[in-house]
Order: structure tokens, then sequence, then C-alpha cells
């Protein structure tokens, strides 16, 4: 025995990807024996990667899931469904991945902080570009904002960012309102990914950008080193540790970039623009890291964007941010 749970709903699946995680096993290796699966938990299972299953209570539902993910599997008693209210929220059309996500959601597992902004006024250079906008993003949701050059995107992002003050309004992220005392030490946990035009040559290693997110923090410095080749290796350019950032290609300085959030412990997100630069090998690699990040921190991310194709595939909530106010 490796693993056992006794909480309630599906609760020890997220326990079980924990261990997993922590122990670094391979979930195809393991054997699984669980009470109860329905759909959801069908889902959950073939996300984790397990392929053998015994189930005590199944329902039918659970049944195509399993033979899609090739998943073998054996129970004791078959049900049509399980009498439970997450099973009529799970679509037919979601992937096993769409769902894990929604679940970690539904059960408070989310890395994100909410984030509030009610009636933001904002002026650059004396023209109004923000005018009594308003938006709301739950803890660990994702969204896109996308409009016209001009329309104040980046505005929004930089009064998040407190790099702009509004003439009016309030915002807030998590329990502090942004321009506070409390937000300053806590301002941490908001991370910005600007546009990866930078020209500037200056002698700077990839390691060490990704390391900038740990300034300020208390980690002893014995240990900086482990934390920025965690935060690399789990964005996939541990390779580009030594390599000089400026000669990195667009794609591998998104990786980079993230990685400073991760190292950083961010748990909210901002993207200017971030597929600008981007060829479109480039592009598929971020659509895989949001997707990867969304499943295992599930931070709150918001992304300006114009790239409307793009975010088609994300399939991720969105506005229009036209005449200063969200629609």
């Amino acid at each position: 025995m490796l693993f056992t749970s006794d909480s309630h709903w599906l609760h020890p699946l997220f326990e079980l990807h924990d261990f997993l995680q922590k122990e670094q096993l391979p979930a195809g290796a393991l054997f699984l024996h669980d009470k109860i699966a329905g759909k959801a938990a069908a889902c959950m299972i073939a996300y984790l990667g397990i392929k053998k299953c015994h189930i005590e209570l199944m329902s039918r539902r659970a049944v195509p899931v399993f033979e899609n993910a090739g998943i073998e599997y054996s129970y004791d008693n078959m049900v049509e469904q399980i009498d439970c209210r997450t099973e009529y929220l799970i679509g037919d059309d979601m992937s096993a991945g769409d769902v894990w996500l929604f679940l970690r959601k539904r059960a408070g597992r989310v890395e994100g902080l909410p984030v509030k902004m009610e009636d933001v006024t904002a002026a650059v250079e004396s023209r109004i570009v923000l005018n009594g906008l308003n938006l709301t993003l739950s803890a660990g949701e994702q969204m896109v904002i996308h409009g016209a050059n001009g329309a104040g995107k980046t505005t929004l992002l930089k009064c998040m960012l407190g790099l702009v003050t509004p003439v009016s309004g309030v915002i807030r992220i998590g329990d502090f309102r942004v321009g506070t005392k409390d937000w300053e030490r806590n301002r941490v946990y908001t991370a910005y990914v600007h546009q990866e035009n930078i020209k500037n040559t200056f002698p700077i290693s990839a390691g060490e950008v990704v390391s900038i997110g740990l300034a300020g923090s208390k980690i002893p410095a014995s240990e900086v080193e482990y934390h920025v080749e965690i935060a690399m290796r789990r964005t996939g350019c541990f390779n580009l540790l030594k390599r000089s950032y400026h000669s990195l290609s667009g794609g591998e300085k998104q990786r980079v970039s993230l990685a400073r959030c991760l190292c950083q412990h961010a748990k909210v997100l901002l993207f200017d623009e971030p597929t600008s630069f981007l060829d479109m090998e480039g592009k598929d690699d971020l659509q895989v890291l949001l997707q990867e990040l969304c499943y295992n921190e599930a931070p709150t991310i918001l992304m300006v964007s114009h790239d409307m194709a793009w975010v088609e595939r994300l399939a991720w909530n969105r506005k229009e941010l036209k005449g200063g106010r969200l629609c």
C-alpha cells in the first residue's frame, strides 16, 4: 500500500495527485481501488494517468471515459448514474483536463487570488482610457481581454500592478487594496509577463532572470539555485539555465518568464500580448504551458491580446475593452 485516504467527495483523488507529484511516482504503474466512481471521478483518474483500477460502485457514465483513456477496470456493482450534483455539471464535450480544472475550482484547491476592479477610471497623458471600468475574477479564474490598439488594455494591467494610479475607483487583489501598505507587502503575489520585444543586450543569463522572482524573499541564498532549477524544470527550460537571456527565441523567453513567476510564487499572473513575437511553434508551446499551469497550480490569470485566432484555442472567458469599459 503506497497511498490511502478516507476523505469525502473527490478529495482523495486530489490528495493522490499531490502524493504522486511529491514522490515522483509513475501513475501508470499503480493500481487504484476506489469505493465510488462516476464520470467526474473517471475523468480525474484518466487525468492522473492511472491505467488499472477497481471500483466498488461505478456508474455507466464512467465506462466510456475509462475505455477512451485505455484504462483497464473492474467493478462490484454498476448503476446508471451516481446521485451527486457534480455528475450533472460534467459536460460530454469536456476533456479530462477540463474536468480536472473545473473540479479543482469547485473544491477550492486553487493557488489564485480573487481580483476586483470597481468603477476604475484612469488617464494617460490627460486622456481618459478607462472610464468607470468594473471587473471581477474569482480565485483561479482565467480571462482574456481584447480590444483595438489604444483601447487601454495595457493601462488596465498597469493599474493592477500599481504602475498607473487611477483617477478614481478601487482595485483589490485578494484581501488587499492596490496602493496600500498591506498591498505593498504582498505585491509579490502579482506577476507580470510583458511583450518580449526588449532589445537590451545587458549580460544576464536565463537562470538569473528566473532568480529575480526571489528578489526580496526570505529564502536563504544557499537555496536560490534549488528553487530556480525546480521552476525552470517545471516550464521545460532548465537547459537554458546558462544561456544569455537575450539570445533566446520568443518562445524560450516566455518559458523563462513563466519560470520567474513560479519562482515568485505568484498567485495572479498578468500577460500583455504574450504571442506578439512568437511563431506558430512558440504559440503552440505557450498554449501547452498555460494549460499545464492551470491544471497544476490554478492561478488567477488575466491576459490582454489581439490574437483572437490563438485566444479561441484557449477557450477562456473573454471580454472586450471598448470605450473605457468591458463588454
